[in-house]
């Protein structure tokens, strides 16, 4: 078992995979959760980790139950079940209940919703790029390669998203799907080719899918229907966001303490909807004199005058007869005790997606203050978000440039291609992975576009620093002209050698306008 172990995490460290969690050492500590080893499923452990598999899905059959079936445990919800799911979680490591409640949960609560799609937008919607992990120009060559294929990944902005669905749920996991690909990039001033299987587009993978190995303390794995798949085996096939949050993988996410706040809420709805259909609309009612009630005749046609004036039909009454409209409810607008209660569960449910806490002490500034505190607590959450989905997608990331470097085939690795992204830089593949790039959202503060041009104008001319040329074309979504095309100019300046003048375009770009020698 040790020696099991040794060679698990050696074998890790010669491929530059980072370990999805540590080998458990045997023989510390209690063994009671021994005996809650899930059974693996070592036929469609082969057949993922086969060469065919990278070219299709493999997940949309997985689980226990169909992708279109859901318990809905949000349906009478109670305090007792919302203990029980947890429970289970906690004991059992089963996640088809909890998974259908969070599913339940963001399409029931529609200020969840909102608000938790605000807080992914604010991460994947800003410009995205792929960062060297150190100044090398290996680092730089590795970096271009990442971002030119998942630039022409189809859907790569929305399985991001999707992976921050994990903030909820506790974790989220996305199957990639690749094809034989060939991609030229530049880096460094040279250009190079890559023929490789390389990511073309994601797949969801739900999280009744999964189920937690207790007996292998706690690791997440893949169920094929009673039998189960370690998703570690095959690393360049999943990508796996993780919640930043305290506590077991399992027990993460937002969605444990929101389920409590939602129950509410909806319950608050109901008995609002409740109180409105009963007490919501003003009727209109009739007073008389005891008399008129005698004469059956008179009666009916004052009732039928009051039915008439409350379809909106037109009526004739005359003196004796008065008509009122019943009193309206307080509690039945903005001001009654179920919109109050909605609210403020609003409110609770906004802080503790965004992190938008209000200082307590606002200090001699005001709401100015509290306004700018707000704002500050908001940017820090989202720039934690960005980092936790960084780190989420760096594991599969070197997964991928493993691929992109070596043959694989039935959960082996071969030699490198010679054509493979290692043979193209002229190094081993340890030390491409070595070198993975970090995916990077820029979530920075927002400022308006002058204010980022000034910055870009400020770091070349007055710092000399090395921007990437094409870093404003993305970040301004501004054009770039194809060799040959025409181009917009600069203001026309005028140089030291007499009248010559150009634009500042050409002149940067080292254009050479001859003066005319006008003295023959």
């Amino acid at each position: 078992m040790f020696a099991q172990a040794r060679e698990l995490a050696a074998s890790a460290m010669r491929q530059g995979l980072e370990l999805v969690q540590p080998p458990i050492i045997p023989g510390v500590g209690k063994q009671g959760l021994a005996g809650m080893k899930l059974p693996a499923d070592e036929k469609a452990t082969r057949i993922i980790e086969s060469n065919a598999a990278l070219y299709g899905l493999v997940s949309p059959r997985m689980g226990i139950i169909p992708e279109s079936i859901s318990t809905h445990p949000l349906r009478n919800i109670t305090p007792q079940k919302i203990s029980a799911i947890h429970a289970e979680v906690l004991t059992s490591g089963y996640m088809v209940n909890k998974a259908c409640l969070d599913e339940d949960l963001i399409l029931a609560d529609s200020h969840i919703r909102a608000v938790d799609n605000s807080f992914r937008v604010s991460i994947v919607g800003s410009p995205f790029t792929v960062e060297p992990c150190d100044g090398s120009e290996l680092a730089r060559a590795v970096a271009d390669y990442q971002m030119s294929v998942l630039s022409s990944v189809t859907g790569w902005q929305r399985a991001c998203k999707r992976l921050l669905f994990g903030n909820l749920a506790g974790y989220a996991i996305e199957e990639a799907v690749y094809e034989n690909r060939v991609i030229t990039f530049r880096s460094g001033g040279k250009s190079y080719t890559v023929d490789s299987p390389a990511p073309v587009s994601f797949s969801w993978v739900r999280n009744a899918n999964t189920r937690f190995n207790l007996g292998e303390g706690g690791r997440l794995e893949l169920d094929t229907g009673g039998l189960y798949v370690n998703p570690a085996d095959t690393p360049h096939k999943w990508m796996i966001y993780e919640a930043a949050d305290d506590f077991q993988l399992r027990r993460r996410g937002y969605a444990y303490t929101a389920i409590w706040l939602a129950m509410i809420k909806l319950n608050a709805w109901a008995r609002w909807g409740v109180l409105l259909d009963i007490w919501g609309l003003r009727a209109p009612f009739g007073k008389a004199d005891r008399a008129l009630f005698q004469d059956k005749t008179r009666l009916a046609q004052m009732i039928d005058m009051i039915q008439r004036w409350g379809r909106g039909e037109g009526a004739v009454f005359s003196d004796d007869f008065d008509v009122e409209a019943s009193a309206g409810i307080s509690d039945g607008d903005a001001r009654g005790m179920h919109a109050a209660l909605i609210g403020v569960v609003n409110a609770e449910e906004s802080k503790l997606i965004q992190g938008e806490q209000l200082t307590t002490e606002t200090g001699g500034a005001g709401s100015y203050a509290l306004s700018e505190t707000h704002a500050d607590t908001k940017a820090e959450h989202v720039e934690a978000g960005e980092q936790n989905l960084s780190e989420s997608i760096r594991p599969w990331s070197k997964a991928w440039l493993r691929l992109a470097c070596q043959e694989y085939e039935n959960g082996a690795w071969g030699e490198p291609r010679a054509r493979g992204l290692s043979a193209q830089l002229g190094v081993t593949p340890e030390q491409v992975i070595e070198k993975c790039g970090r995916a990077q959202w820029r979530v920075t503060r927002e400022m308006t576009p002058q204010t980022r041009m000034a910055l870009y104008v400020s770091g070349v001319r007055d710092l000399g620093l090395r921007i990437d040329a094409d870093q404003p074309y993305r970040e301004f979504g501004f054009a770039k002209a194809s060799d040959g095309a025409e181009c917009l100019k600069g203001p026309v300046v005028k140089l030291d050698d007499g009248d010559l003048a150009m634009s500042t375009t050409d002149a940067q770009n080292g254009v050479l306008n001859p003066k005319e020698n006008n003295d023959a």
